[in-house]
């Protein structure tokens, strides 16, 4: 039964331009996607360019990303990590982050302190922080992330500081022994303890995501017109129809 469907003449007229309109449907709700993910992005930068003032953290306080915080503790200057292989201006080095106590019994605040180059020697850098009550500023964000990482986040010594490979949030609270908030601090470039700090909204950027969408409404628009013109070129008669019709 479905191979006498296949071969009839219905089937094989209807099928071509349903299946163009469904890659019409298709490739215009990507470049629909594409256009929602490029507003994100401009909404990300819009939050990162804010110019709001400081909120104190509280428990259980919403945030949300690039956010300005500020809070009052202690630095846990035994326990640090080196998050190794990134780069800055072509120099390989590190992201020194370091635990925070914001408040009893709460879960430990992440703070990126900046960036640190390596040395020759491979000595890891002095990476102490003040122990003492102080307060500390910055925006809300994320650890680095790779593609592909390649073998674990921690390897090798266990000695203070770590060094690790992209870690996630998860795997550094298994190193610390202690529950972490779910997102990172990147410490104010003004502020002290810190390192080399320019951070940055994501690389890739908007623009990308307008040309992704450009490309799909391209694809969609497309095979509209190749619809529109073997639809017309069916309804056309034939040339010798035609001058038939004439002669007659």
């Amino acid at each position: 039964m479905i191979e006498n469907i296949i071969k009839s003449e219905s089937f094989k007229r209807w099928l071509p331009p349903l299946a163009g309109l469904i890659f019409i449907v298709l490739f215009s709700w990507l470049g629909f996607w594409q256009l929602d993910r490029a507003q994100q992005k401009n909404d990300l930068v819009a939050l990162f360019e804010e110019d709001a003032p400081y909120s104190r953290l509280k428990n259980d306080m919403p945030v949300e990303i690039f956010q300005r915080l500020e809070l009052l503790g202690l630095f846990r200057n035994d326990q640090q990590v080196l998050i190794d292989n990134i780069v800055v201006n072509g120099r390989v080095g590190y992201y020194v982050v370091s635990a925070f106590r914001h408040a009893p019994d709460a879960p430990l605040l992440i703070v990126n302190r900046g960036w640190v180059g390596k040395s020759q020697l491979n000595a890891l850098p002095d990476v102490s922080v003040t122990e003492e009550f102080i307060s500390v500023r910055g925006r809300v964000g994320r650890l680095p992330r790779v593609g592909i990482r390649p073998g674990e986040a921690f390897e090798g010594s266990k000695d203070w500081p770590r060094v690790a490979v992209y870690p996630t949030l998860d795997e550094l609270a298994k190193e610390l022994g202690s529950e972490l908030l779910p997102f990172v601090l990147l410490l104010s470039p003004d502020a002290d303890d810190g390192f080399v700090r320019r951070w940055q909204p994501p690389q890739s950027g908007p623009m990308m995501h307008y040309g992704y969408a450009f490309q799909w409404f391209v694809m969609a628009l497309a095979i509209l017109v190749i619809l529109i013109w073997n639809y017309r070129k069916k309804q056309r008669p034939d040339d010798n129809d035609r001058q038939q019709d004439e002669q007659s």
